[in-house]
């Protein structure tokens, strides 16, 4: 839930930044000067482009954070194999949150479209996936 309230919390953020920016870039010039205006009409679209950045900025730093605490995601391991990457171990990056909450799956290869990235989240005992590197036969 924390994950989805930061998230609105900068979709907020950008709408307020474009009310400021169009509220500033309408100071300097008269009303109605879109399509007329070259100026006006630049700055414009140079705001959008600008909250546009920004925007992507968010989304990107939002999309490394954990889904429980929000801290942003660590330690990226590579797992598959490049030489058998159509059939049998397609490449993958994953990140790992530094308090164990979860891993964030991500394809490095695209063959029929994006992929979504997956979220998976652990038990209690995070270690347990270690276990069994642990035990001697």
């Amino acid at each position: 839930m924390k994950w989805w309230a930061l998230l609105v919390a900068k979709i907020v953020c950008l709408i307020a930044m474009h009310i400021v920016l169009i509220l500033w870039i309408n100071s300097f010039f008269p009303k109605d000067q879109m399509g007329r205006d070259l100026a006006y009409t630049f700055s414009l679209m140079g705001a959008d482009m600008f909250l546009f950045v920004v925007g992507y900025g968010f989304w990107m730093d939002q999309k490394y954070r954990c889904r429980t605490c929000l801290r942003i995601l660590r330690m990226p391991l590579e797992k598959g194999n490049w030489s058998h990457a159509t059939l049998f171990a397609p490449p993958k990056l994953e990140w790992i949150c530094p308090f164990g909450h979860g891993t964030m799956r991500q394809d490095e290869i695209h063959l029929s479209g994006a992929q979504p990235d997956s979220w998976h989240k652990n038990d209690d005992n995070f270690w347990r996936a270690f276990e069994d590197a642990w035990k001697k036969d």
